[in-house]
């Protein structure tokens, strides 16, 4: 993310806001994961029945924003005279972190995911707009996607140990899982039970009364 020019953060200061970006990334892979790569009860596969588009377009913008933002991280620590917020711009701040970065980068670096931002989110890319059919998702294979897990799960790793070397003691994250796991659920039992409605309104009309006065509410 390039910002004008300032006078250089420290490092506890630049690592203030990369905590943030990490603990989106962080929640962003929980949810897609949870969604779309695990194991699905009949209600999530009721819902990818009946909208699949709907399904298809949030799984894209998912997958979009996770490999933005983790890419971003992964910027150099200036583009022109242009400062990013990046873990290149925490080890210029601090230079013992260096090794923690170190390790992030491995991994992309050894995805083919710098490829896929360049050709399909950074811009669009004339020649291959119009050579390649035009398709709304991106393309990640199973290999892009593993990696995807990796960078996350590499990310919480950086943050618990950079945490402590900043002065910010012990980082502790099963919170997040927690939240976000409870959050599939709370959506499959909704799904679940707005399908069973569903098979019962034929042969209740009282549910079926209800819905036709919860229709006229909105």
């Amino acid at each position: 993310m390039a910002t004008a020019p300032t006078a250089s953060p420290t490092s506890a200061e630049l690592w203030t806001v990369i905590k943030k970006e990490i603990t989106g990334i962080h929640l962003l892979w929980e949810t897609v994961n949870g969604l779309y790569f695990q194991p699905q009860g009949k209600e999530w596969k009721a819902l990818q029945a009946d909208a699949p588009l709907l399904i298809h377009l949030t799984q894209t913008a998912l997958m979009e924003s996770l490999l933005m933002r983790v890419s971003r991280l992964l910027d150099p620590a200036a583009t022109g005279k242009m400062k990013n917020l990046s873990l290149k711009q925490l080890v210029v701040a601090d230079a013992d972190l260096n090794a923690d970065e170190t390790a992030i980068r491995a991994i992309w670096d050894d995805s083919g995911l710098v490829d896929v931002r360049n050709k399909y989110l950074s811009h669009n890319d004339l020649n291959r707009s119009i050579t390649v059919d035009h398709t709304l998702n991106i393309p990640l294979e199973s290999e892009d996607i593993e990696a995807l897990r990796q960078l996350a799960e590499g990310l919480r790793t950086l943050r618990r140990n950079v945490n402590p070397k900043l002065g910010g003691g012990a980082y502790v994250d099963q919170g997040l899982d927690v939240q976000s796991r409870h959050g599939v659920e709370v959506l499959g039992k909704s799904l679940l039970g707005g399908r069973l409605f569903f098979d019962l309104l034929p042969d209740h009309p009282a549910l079926l009364q209800a819905l036709e006065s919860a229709e006229v509410q909105q």
